[in-house]
C-alpha cells in the first residue's frame, strides 16, 4: 500500500512540476555591446541565433541547435531575471571609453529585463555564465 501511495504520489508531483514550466518559445535574450570603434549584438531565441557585427550591417543568421538553446536556459535558470536591473557593474571602464558599454536583457511574454551597463567582457558575476555562453555561440556561428 506505501509502494503504491509513492508512485502516485511522484506522478501527480511530475505532472504538477511539468504544468509549471516555462513558455520557452516566448524567451528572447539580447546581449549588445558598444563603443566608438566596436558593435556587437546577439539574440538568440529558440530557433535561430542573430548576430550583428558592425552597425548597419545585417544580421548572421543561424539555427539555433537544442543543444545550445538547452544550455542556454540551464544558465538562464540560476539568474533572478526580475532583479538584473539591480545588479552593480564590476567595474566601469566604459564610462570613459575604456571598454565597449554592454548590456543584457532578457524578453519574455512581451516584458523587457535589462542589465545596468557593464563593460563588454566584464559582466557581474550573477550573468557572466549566461553572457560567456551567448558570445561563444554567436562566435561560433560567425
Amino acid at each position: 500500500m506505501k509502494f503504491l501511495f509513492i508512485i502516485l504520489s511522484l506522478v501527480f508531483l511530475d505532472n504538477s512540476c511539468s504544468s509549471s514550466k516555462i513558455n520557452q518559445d516566448a524567451i528572447v535574450l539580447e546581449y549588445s555591446a558598444s563603443s566608438r570603434s566596436f558593435y556587437k549584438k546577439i539574440t538568440v531565441n529558440r530557433k535561430a541565433i542573430l548576430t550583428v557585427n558592425k552597425r548597419d550591417n545585417s544580421p548572421i543568421s543561424n539555427t539555433c541547435s537544442s543543444n545550445n538553446w538547452d544550455t542556454l536556459i540551464k544558465k538562464l535558470e540560476s539568474i533572478d531575471v526580475q532583479n538584473i536591473a539591480n545588479l552593480e557593474a564590476p567595474s566601469k571602464d566604459f564610462l570613459f571609453d575604456g571598454a565597449a558599454m554592454a548590456r543584457l536583457k532578457i524578453i519574455y511574454n512581451g516584458t523587457t529585463y535589462e542589465t545596468q551597463p557593464f563593460d563588454h567582457g566584464k559582466p557581474h558575476e550573477n550573468i557572466a555564465a549566461l553572457v560567456k555562453e551567448m558570445l561563444s555561440i554567436s562566435e561560433n556561428i560567425e
